[in-house]
């Protein structure tokens, strides 16, 4: 028999689901320990233990039990915050990657910042299928207004759309996913609005319905879901619009990280965050959908989405950022126990390396008689660095995360910031 204690929430099924050593068969040590692995994987355990025991009366027979502590895996108060990129965060919210202990992920969110408002629904049910394919529903309403926003380039955006997606589980550790989903977005421009911005909805307007594809490959070897130590993970995915959409552009990205535990707590953690877009034709790639670079989560020590291409001033505006159709980060850290804390799968202290930049392979056109500020194409000496000591808890009210970064290779025009933190998880 397999037993399962210390799930007070979490439903029998969705632990007895990640087993890959079934019951009444012969027993596997690697089997066991594969299904304890799975369980960790999850992110609804602080710790999984597992231990054997003969079966009385049978001694060709072991019954096997996994001990779970159970942790926070969301939180009703997710939305409420303060960042320094978005200033302070109101709303409710709903965030549960174990919904009712179903292990459902649930998203209700109606969000307000300083500078944006957020409603969102989403719904992923992992096993929808027997075989573990997945299926998740999204609709969303997003209200985006960088008038006052200091670091990036001023213009507003209304965005309602929604989507569909499968998953399909390719083996152990790797699984595809496919979406189709539908988007209707409309800009505003203001007297300060970059010249680049300007010229674009000039040329291609200020209403946008674009219908999406994406797919996306995941590949999950890390030994924990939440505040992981060892092993690896990997993502490649790809968006594009179809023909029939108003803007026509693909655009695809590569995530990774691999860390190597060297003592209990001790790892080396590497990461990277690869990015490239484009536009499927002659038209300008939308800039609304560039990436972007700098703050927590990025390149610590330089204000959150600063990094990149000038803009060219309008009005009485600043050269601002408009991001990158071409994104390169990269992240070296020593993850090490914070002393004096006996719970240590829900505090994470670091010392970290951070280096990345967005490029624009093709600068955006002015208005006739003005001069750009673009410089394009991927000059790897124009990337940005910064060191410095970060620390993760789970707390909660939701996840606390800081960083105090020093930039050591800033120049003129970069907005940097030594102390960032952010608390409270936003969607």
């Amino acid at each position: 028999r397999i037993n399962f204690v210390g799930n007070t929430t979490t439903q029998d099924e969705v632990l007895r689901r990640e087993m890959t050593q079934m019951e009444g068969a012969p027993a596997s040590t690697d089997q066991i320990s594969q299904s304890r692995e799975r369980l960790e994987r999850l992110g609804f355990f602080r710790t999984v233990d597992v231990e054997t025991r003969p079966v009385a009366d049978h001694p060709d027979q072991l019954d096997v039990t996994y001990n779970v502590e159970e942790q926070p895996s969301g939180s009703v108060s997710a939305s409420l915050g303060y960042s320094q990129s978005a200033g302070v965060i109101y709303g409710a919210a709903l965030s549960q990657n174990n919904f009712l202990g179903t292990g459902n992920r649930v998203n209700v969110n109606a969000q307000k910042g300083d500078y944006f408002t957020n409603l969102n629904f989403g719904f992923t049910d992992p096993y929808w299928t027997l075989d573990g394919i997945s299926r998740g529903y999204n609709v969303y309403y997003r209200e985006t207004d960088y008038e006052d926003f200091d670091d990036i380039s001023t213009y507003s955006s209304d965005a309602l759309g929604g989507s569909i997606n499968f998953g399909y589980p390719i083996n152990e550790l790797s699984r595809l996913n496919f979406g189709v989903g539908v988007e209707d977005l409309s800009l505003e421009t203001y007297r300060d609005t970059p010249a680049e911005i300007i010229q674009y909805t000039e040329d291609e307007g200020e209403d946008f319905l674009n219908y999406k594809l994406t797919a996306r490959w995941t590949r999950n070897n890390l030994n924990r879901g939440i505040m992981p130590t060892a092993g690896s993970y990997q993502r490649l995915s790809l968006e594009t619009a179809v023909p029939g959409s108003d803007t026509q552009y693909y655009k695809t990205r590569y995530e990774a990280q691999k860390l190597f535990e060297f003592r209990p707590e001790w790892s080396l953690k590497f990461s990277t965050n690869l990015g490239y877009a484009d536009t499927v034709g002659d038209d300008a790639y939308p800039f609304y959908e560039n990436f972007y670079s700098g703050g927590l989560g990025s390149v610590r020590g330089f204000s959150s989405n600063t990094l990149g291409p000038n803009t060219t001033p309008g009005g009485d505006g600043d050269d601002d950022t408009l991001g990158g159709n071409v994104l390169v980060e990269g992240s070296a850290e020593l993850i090490y126990p914070f002393p004096w804390v006996e719970d240590r799968r829900s505090l994470q202290t670091s010392v970290f390396f951070d280096a990345g930049n967005t490029y624009l392979t093709e600068c955006y056109d002015v208005p006739a008689g003005e001069s750009s500020n673009c410089s394009s194409g991927v000059d790897l000496g124009e990337l940005r660095y910064s060191v410095g000591l970060g620390l993760s808890w789970l707390t909660p009210v939701g996840p606390l995360t800081f960083s105090v970064a020093k930039p050591i290779s800033d120049e003129d025009g970069d907005d940097t910031q030594v102390f960032q933190f952010s608390l409270g998880q936003t969607f």
